[in-house]
């Protein structure tokens, strides 16, 4: 297995006549990887992402996770629902329209599946109970949706789309031998693309547009959200791991 490794070095000159690449970032996106690096790479080395794939996670754990991605989706669409609805540029209006209706349709039909086949039934996932790190996410960037602008929301959703595009791909490449064998191999098959990794291409292109002429103040606070988006990430997975609905596993009783 050969393990693919992110880029630690974030200083470096981009290069504008390749586009946007994994290892050719503007210097805004730089920032922003770089301060979010250390929860990062934690991240990638969790083991809910290691055994995921080894393709050793435990099935229970994976349904736990589907279904609070799940109830996650729903959020998304309605956070890129309020951006819509803050924005007079038609680019990013039909890049909201279409992530809304991604979540609303492409993911979820995947989960259903997926669920469907653990034997959990349409009434458990219409009514999941979300996990306290679960709504810690979705009501951060819901907060981030209604209270501030179309910069704030790209940099908000900015961590799902490219989280787990880097995942996927550093997971398809490290476990490619194994990879056929593996029965998370869909999920990993989903999110290796180029093409779920274009979604990112486009947040990072066109946050850099809009970050060109913030304060330097202003360029912390985004920074600030995207870290945090990347804590959400990993604590999202790592309850997941757990089976944990709330602070304390004593808490999980029924409500």
């Amino acid at each position: 297995m050969t393990a693919v490794t992110s880029k630690t070095d974030f200083d470096y000159a981009f290069d504008a006549t390749k586009g946007i690449q994994r290892n050719n970032l503007p210097p805004f996106a730089q920032r922003m990887r770089k301060a979010a690096d250390l929860v990062w790479e934690e991240g990638y080395q969790q083991p809910f992402i290691r055994e995921l794939g080894e393709g050793t996670l435990q099935r229970e754990r994976f349904a736990f996770y589907l279904l609070q991605d799940f109830r996650y989706v729903n959020d998304y669409a309605r956070v890129h629902a309020l951006g819509l609805a803050k924005t007079t540029d038609p680019e990013i209006m039909a890049f909201m329209l279409k992530v809304q209706n991604g979540a609303l349709q492409v993911e979820t039909e995947v989960h259903r599946s997926y669920l469907a086949s653990y034997g959990i039934t349409e009434e458990q996932m219409n009514n999941v109970r979300q996990s306290a790190f679960a709504r810690a996410y979705t009501s951060n960037i819901l907060s981030i949706a209604y209270g501030k602008d179309i910069l704030d929301i790209l940099v908000a959703v900015l961590p799902c789309a490219w989280v787990y595009a880097d995942y996927g791909y550093r997971l398809a490449a490290e476990f490619a031998d194994t990879l056929d064998d593996n029965p998370y191999k869909s999920w990993v098959d989903m999110y290796k693309t180029d093409e779920f990794w274009q979604d990112s291409v486009w947040l990072l292109d066109h946050i850099e547009k809009l970050v060109a002429d913030a304060s330097e103040e202003r360029k912390r606070e985004l920074i600030d959200i995207f870290v945090t988006g990347v804590e959400n990430e990993y604590m999202f997975w790592a309850s997941a791991y757990d089976m944990q609905y709330t602070w304390k596993s004593e808490w999980n009783q029924e409500r």
